[in-house]
């Protein structure tokens, strides 16, 4: 699910919030992304919500992971619980933006591991909502929720502010 496409205005929110140093606007963009997730998916009670991780290096830099402030507003605004630290991306990845599909899909093999304090247990067979700010390829989602299922959850529904048109869609 995905609050809209990346471009116009909403692709200035998610720049601004991952590169500007705009953390404030998480809180209005997972309310919004709220409010898509609750109507498009009725999430089950017990559901949780995961944030995709950042590289370690790329926390330090930026101060912040964007998709667990994202997760977070989404989190309150659905009375669900956050997992913050369910999931842990090991050091060394490329950034994926500079990369092609192929290449974010080699660069992801087993870049996400179980967090270190891995709430396993609060897990099985429950359903987990995964949250990121972009989604272009759809390499990062696609690992972090293997990631997920092979440690027990039940279903994986994956939420975006802005999804991405390949440009071979438009002809």
């Amino acid at each position: 699910m995905a609050l809209g496409l990346y471009e116009g205005q909403l692709a200035r929110w998610v720049r601004a919030l991952k590169y500007e140093n705009s953390p404030g606007l998480a809180r209005p963009l997972g309310g919004l992304l709220a409010l898509v997730v609750a109507g498009a998916l009725g999430c089950a009670a017990d559901a949780v919500v995961v944030p995709v991780p950042l590289d370690p290096r790329r926390r330090v830099e930026r101060g912040y992971n964007q998709a667990a402030l994202l997760a977070g507003s989404l989190a309150a605004s659905l009375g669900l619980a956050v997992l913050p630290d369910a999931l842990a991306r090991r050091e060394g990845t490329a950034a994926q933006a500079t990369l092609d599909r192929q290449a974010r899909l080699r660069n992801l093999r087993d870049a996400f591991v179980p967090g270190p304090g891995w709430p396993g247990r609060r897990l099985h067979g429950r359903e987990v909502l995964l949250v990121d700010d972009v989604l272009t390829t759809g390499a990062t989602i696609q690992a972090c929720a293997e990631a997920i299922l092979r440690a027990g959850a039940g279903r994986v529904f994956a939420c975006v502010v802005a999804a991405g048109v390949p440009r071979r869609l438009w002809g």
